[in-house]
């Protein structure tokens, strides 16, 4: 069972390894692997204990692969595993279990917008990938592009397109909330202008290490 975050090493030095340090705070446990990806690492970078790490070098990556290369890392390094992926603006705010993590993470889950009318109603910050052929067939959307056309949300894009073949499960508050802590949730996420704003980030500030 993992948890699966992946970017480059200036959010990993942000925000990131406030991420990992969180979840390895509240959820030591040996059964819960922790795994980080990090695109164009710096040499002695900070690492958390208990937290795998791989990393890759890419000149000048732009932010749409930033965005997507997570999907891409579950694919090829977790091929069948029971497999949780956040963003990295996210912290960890409380303990869960084995049984709770295998139960949201053996169907395919996910963020859902608040707003009614949102361009992508389905959002990449919170995605665990079920035990069949989902982060697969993930993966092969973001690749039906060459990298270099990717636009803006390219991830989100394909997500939202895979809606339509994948029953979605919708990520309930007892698992994350978006800018305004609630304290039934394990994970706390921090959305465009909510890393900006005071009111937000204090929250965020009292899970920092």
């Amino acid at each position: 069972m993992h948890i699966l975050i992946a970017c480059d090493q200036e959010y990993y030095n942000k925000w990131g390894i406030e991420l990992l340090k969180s979840t390895r705070y509240y959820n030591p446990s040996s059964w819960l692997n922790v795994h980080c990806h990090i695109v164009n690492p710096s040499k002695g970078f900070e690492q958390v204990k208990d937290v795998n790490y791989t990393t890759e070098k890419y000149n000048n990556p732009p932010i749409e692969y930033l965005q997507s290369i997570r999907f891409l890392v579950a694919s090829d390094k977790l091929p069948t595993e029971q497999v949780m992926i956040l963003d990295a603006d996210t912290v960890c705010t409380k303990e869960f279990s084995q049984q709770e993590f295998g139960t949201v993470t053996s169907d395919v889950t996910v963020l859902h917008h608040h707003k009614k009318l949102a361009i992508h109603p389905w959002l990449c910050g919170f995605v665990t990938l079920g035990t069949g052929q989902f982060r697969h067939d993930f993966a092969n959307g973001l690749l039906y592009k060459d990298i270099a056309e990717w636009e803006y949300g390219h991830d989100q894009d394909v997500l939202n397109m895979l809606s339509n073949q994948y029953k979605f499960n919708e990520a309930t508050a007892n698992w994350i909330c978006m800018g305004k802590q609630n304290s039934n949730s394990v994970f706390l996420t921090l959305k465009g202008t909510h890393k900006l704003n005071p009111k937000y980030t204090n929250q965020f500030e009292r899970y920092k290490f």
